[in-house]
């Protein structure tokens, strides 16, 4: 139970944690106002304002008339709409990938940083659970692990309590996921890129949970570099390939002219 001069940031703190305990998956509803109040021992009006700080962060959605839900990532941010048509330029241009991993850079070391600030015991959980989502499919299935990737992201990006952070990064989980998994097809080509990439993962959240955010900056920043770097390879090889193909070919049509 909250008490009666707690701020409603920390109400806000419990109810996220009431989620993940009770396993509330994206689209359940949440208890009604009155008895979510009388469960947390507040008044009504101070529960408002609670749900309207994680409404801000994307955590739930409220329906005039319809009760509050948890929200599925992204799902409360119309802007979102304006960036699907992202998604295909990710899969038809071999080089956009270069942008997303700017404003990823951008974001995502942020992110961290003040997660390592900022996270509460419900967050703390959320990260735990999203370490263990991220670590478990691998290159056996490059899609779910896609989808938990970029969950784990957004679930450092809500660790951080910068409700424009979170807003940002929630319009863009979608773009991100498919330029994620558009990544991995590539990353998994080369020997021992999943352990690599869980290891990473894992000194991001250790540094956060340690609550160090120096060194989850500089985890993050070290993440993303890895990424680039391998992807930036990969562009490289395939542009000798064709070159070679090219060449090829052009000698080949040489010597049936000759």
């Amino acid at each position: 139970m909250v008490g009666p001069n707690e701020a409603a940031p920390s109400l806000a703190g419990e109810i996220e944690a009431m989620i993940a305990e009770r396993g509330l998956a994206p689209g359940a509803r949440l208890p009604a106002e009155r008895a979510l109040a009388g469960e947390l021992g507040v008044s009504r009006s101070r529960l408002r304002e609670a749900i309207q700080q994680l409404v801000s962060r994307g955590v739930v959605v409220s329906r005039r008339g319809g009760g509050t839900y948890v929200c599925e990532p992204g799902a409360a941010f119309p802007f979102e709409r304006a960036l699907q048509p992202l998604g295909a330029l990710i899969r038809t241009d071999s080089g956009y990938w270069r942008d997303v991993m700017e404003i990823r850079k951008s974001l995502e070391t942020d992110a961290a940083y003040y997660a390592a600030l900022r996270a509460d015991a419900a967050d703390r959980a959320r990260l735990r659970a999203a370490l263990e989502a991220v670590s478990g499919p691998g290159a056996d299935d490059p899609a779910a692990q896609a989808q938990a990737d970029a969950a784990f992201h957004m679930a450092i990006a809500g660790a951080s309590h910068n409700a424009v952070l979170r807003q940002v990064m929630a319009g863009l989980f979608e773009l991100m996921r498919v330029s994620i998994a558009e990544s991995l097809k590539q990353l998994f080509r080369l020997p021992r890129t999943a352990e690599e990439l869980e290891r990473q993962h894992r000194r991001i959240v250790e540094a956060i949970l340690a609550r160090e955010p120096d060194k989850a900056r500089a985890a993050a920043a070290g993440h993303l570099a890895f990424v680039e770097d391998c992807l930036g390879r990969i562009d490289e090889a395939a542009a000798r390939d064709r070159r070679a193909a090219t060449a090829r070919h052009v000698i080949l049509q040489e010597e049936a002219g000759s």
